[in-house]
């Protein structure tokens, strides 16, 4: 699939504030910062304390003089429920349990369509998380990992040396973060033959005390919905709710073709009425210019 939608380049290099290459020790340019980039610079510091570099690089990368940045994919899922997307597409489902049944195995790649929130407030790409593995009264019901991949394909990408990547991630329902019992349920995001950019585990689940279901993000042993930036929103569950998340990442990339994959990897196997999730407000940009 080639570029779908294209904007105006914007340089960045025509803000009065970032004529000159900035020093970043000097504590006059930080002064000079747009307060929405000081902002998303304190919450990456928050976020990434372990690995703050490529933190701030995410966010001055384009901003830098001499930086152009040019969105080519922008998406918010609106067409009608049902919609399928040829860019998207989603791994087969894949599932494993040492009991059996439900056992091991995998099952056929499902269409990816958008679909609407429970309280009909917003559509997006989803619901993904996999069906449901087996009945109750398998001996081994409830205790499945289920892994599904969802991935963007773009091509025909302008020439650039790196990618800019921001959405919001869905997290619906029951994900129960590092719980022993009922963990860990985890996403991740990678570019194909590229990448990792996060791995971690995300939580709904609020008893932390009797099971333990702190999340990764943005740090170890966080509480449910940390950082997330609503949660509640979308009419799921009055108890584990949803929580939606807006990250962004900036990195070196420099082919005419992209995939960028979504993954969840979770834990129980009691299909997307129990656990699931969906993306939205997906936006590439190419940055090209100073190295």
């Amino acid at each position: 699939m080639g570029v779908i939608h294209a904007a105006t380049e914007k340089s960045f290099k025509e803000n009065k504030d970032f004529k000159q290459r900035p020093s970043w020790h000097d504590p006059e340019m930080v002064l000079r910062l747009p307060e929405c980039m000081l902002r998303r610079m304190n919450q990456k510091v928050q976020d990434n304390r372990d690995n703050l570099f490529p933190a701030l690089l995410a966010i001055l990368l384009p901003y830098a003089s001499g930086t152009q940045a040019a969105m080519v994919y922008s998406n918010a899922f609106n067409e009608p429920m049902g919609t399928t997307y040829p860019e998207w597409s989603s791994s087969s489902i894949t599932y494993s349990n040492k009991i059996n049944p439900p056992g091991s195995g995998s099952l056929p790649a499902p269409m990816v369509t958008n679909t609407n929130s429970a309280n009909h407030a917003q559509q997006f790409l989803g619901l993904f998380g996999g069906p449901p593995i087996g009945v109750p009264t398998d001996p081994g019901w409830n205790r499945t990992r289920v892994d599904q991949t969802v991935s963007l394909s773009l091509s025909n990408l302008p020439p650039h040396r790196a990618l800019h990547l921001s959405f919001d991630l869905y997290i619906i329902r029951s994900w129960d973060g590092d719980s022993p019992a009922y963990g860990p349920d985890r996403f991740i995001l990678s570019m194909a033959n590229g990448p990792t950019l996060l791995d971690t585990t995300f939580s709904n689940n609020p008893k932390t005390n009797s099971d333990g279901s702190f999340q990764s993000y943005p740090a170890p042993n966080s509480a449910p919905w940390t950082g997330a930036l609503s949660t509640g929103t979308l009419g799921y569950d009055r108890f584990f709710r949803d929580a939606i998340y807006r990250l962004n990442y900036t990195f070196p990339h420099a082919t005419n073709r992209v995939k960028i994959n979504f993954t969840s990897s979770l834990f129980e196997g009691r299909g997307s009425a129990d656990e699931a999730w969906g993306l939205d407000n997906v936006i590439v940009s190419t940055v090209t210019g100073a190295d």
